[in-house]
């Protein structure tokens, strides 16, 4: 965990890894006691992601999201540097399954459960949870949760937040709630789970879990379709809009699609095998042609999972999203951002994200700062967005997170004040 957190630019205090949500709640008040942020965590694995652990108001006198830097007093008066190091409170032992019901296709886990351990305990019974944001291959359950973010597959089994059904938090001033249940029909007062589900620990630590689980399709399906980059962007918007249901839509460009064309369209199918086969040849004959490879079973579930991991170890993740109908105008600013950054491209058709990953060669950082702001502004005019989830310190202090405040960030610190009223959490919204 430590050297997760120092490759992460953050240099903790200690950390700490409670095994039963009081030892949390206790680990949460003593922090609050000796004046000191606390970063939660499952495995320590996305510690750096989108400057969620990174608050401009501390050690950081310049408001340049530099962590560790300087040594003037914060927003609320501590200080920083050295002095004010956060501790990290690593979920990773809070690791039990509590109750599973597989007639009723719900589970309640510990949210320090690897979603790759769940995995195992879902398919004696032939069922999963088919969370695949990105990194979910070495997550855990409430990281996965605290994250929000959804994958492909949000298409057909909803986000991330619709299959959340119940969590226990410790807030940011020791309460510890229980809200939501363990069934689907669970509908009382404010909805609070959708509100913790993508908070990032900025509001509490989560310590346990209830979600909505699906029967594993018996048949599953990639087709891939290889040409050009304009003729993959089309055939995928065809497929999107097609009467055939599928599962996730993805244009992949270069030799990750692996047809050896500039572009490969991805579609995936997933159900009964009668009805896998019948979407199959009718995604054909709508294609208009037969697709250049075509995976079954194993092999599927393995082309997808390593496009789960796909960001791993890129020096610059950005994520841009339009209506799925601007698709080619955000592939085109994806890839302008791509060549500042000596990366690749992957796109969701269905939801209109592309993702792009770069290892910065050449180290020209001032260009890829403007290359990037450049392209929020693009995705602006499209109505779309821009937000950076990785990226040197110098690049995020430049372009910013995510591009936002004004008055989503006083909602945002008017929320954060209810549930952690003096700062104890380290997590913050960029």
């Amino acid at each position: 965990m430590s050297e997760a957190a120092l490759a992460a630019g953050i240099a903790p205090d200690r950390v700490l890894l409670p095994e039963s949500v009081e030892e949390v709640q206790a680990v949460v008040l003593e922090a609050g006691e000796a004046g000191t942020r606390l970063l939660p965590a499952g495995r320590g694995t996305w510690l750096g992601a989108g400057g969620w652990g990174v608050d401009p108001g501390r050690g950081d006198p310049d408001g340049e999201g530099q962590p560790g830097g300087g040594g003037e007093p914060g927003s609320d008066g501590r200080q920083g540097g050295g002095t004010d190091s956060p501790r990290i409170a690593g979920t990773e032992r809070l690791d039990a399954v509590h109750h599973y019901e597989p007639a009723d296709l719900t589970l309640t886990a510990g949210a320090g459960i690897g979603l790759d351990h769940l995995a195992r305990v879902l398919e004696p019974n032939g069922q999963w949870l088919p969370f695949d944001g990105p990194a979910c291959d070495t997550g855990t359950l409430g990281a996965a949760v605290a994250s929000g973010v959804s994958g492909p597959l949000s298409s057909r089994y909803g986000a991330t937040r619709d299959n959340v059904l119940g969590l226990e938090v410790v807030t940011g001033d020791g309460r510890i709630l229980r809200i939501g249940g363990r069934v689907v029909k669970n509908v009382a007062g404010y909805d609070l789970v959708r509100l913790f589900t993508g908070s990032r620990g900025s509001l509490g630590v989560i310590t346990r879990v209830s979600v909505r689980l699906f029967p594993r399709p018996e048949s599953d399906v990639t087709l891939l379709f290889g040409g050009d980059a304009a003729g993959a962007v089309a055939a995928a918007r065809r497929v999107c809009t097609h009467e055939v249901p599928v599962a996730a839509v993805e244009v992949i460009e270069g030799d990750e699609g692996g047809v050896g064309r500039a572009a490969a369209v991805a579609v995936r199918l997933l159900g009964g095998v009668d009805e896998v086969d019948e979407s199959r040849a009718r995604i054909v004959a709508a294609a208009g042609a037969e697709p250049s490879a075509a995976l079954e079973g194993g092999e599927s579930r393995a082309f997808h999972g390593r496009r789960i991991g796909w960001e791993a170890g890129a020096a610059v993740v950005a994520r841009l999203a339009a209506l799925p109908d601007r698709l080619a105008e955000t592939l085109e600013c994806a890839r302008a951002v791509a060549a500042l950054a000596g990366g690749a491209t992957s796109a969701d058709a269905l939801q209109g994200v592309v993702r792009v990953k770069g290892s910065c060669p050449g180290g020209d950082l001032a260009a890829l700062a403007e290359g990037l702001l450049r392209g929020r502004r693009e995705m602006a005019a499209a109505g779309g967005t821009l937000t950076l989830s990785q990226a040197p310190a110098e690049v995020a202090a430049r372009v910013g997170w995510t591009g936002g405040g004004g008055e989503e960030g006083g909602l945002t610190s008017r929320i954060k004040a209810l549930f952690d009223p003096d700062s104890t959490l380290a997590p913050s919204c960029p």
